[in-house]
């Protein structure tokens, strides 16, 4: 998957931005990057990045879908 196949969604909220990205490795696996960025008193932004792979993806879905009834949410 080069950069043109990524696919990314761009969430603003507020002072910060959330960014999901679907990548992809050198060896084809694919893999899910969630980064949020914030402008810091320097007027820089900070950035925090989390990074899920593949194989572990079905149960980081399954356990955003277990906690989405807590925010009104029905997955």
């Amino acid at each position: 998957m080069g950069k043109e196949n990524e696919k990314g969604i761009t969430i603003p909220a507020g002072q910060r931005t959330y960014f999901i990205d679907v990548k992809e490795a050198k060896n084809g696996n694919k893999y899910l990057v969630f980064t949020e960025s914030k402008k810091n008193t320097e007027g820089k932004f900070d950035k925090q990045r989390i990074m899920v792979f593949s194989d572990h993806f079905k149960a980081i879905y399954e356990a955003m879908k277990q906690v989405a009834p807590e925010f009104g949410i029905n997955l």
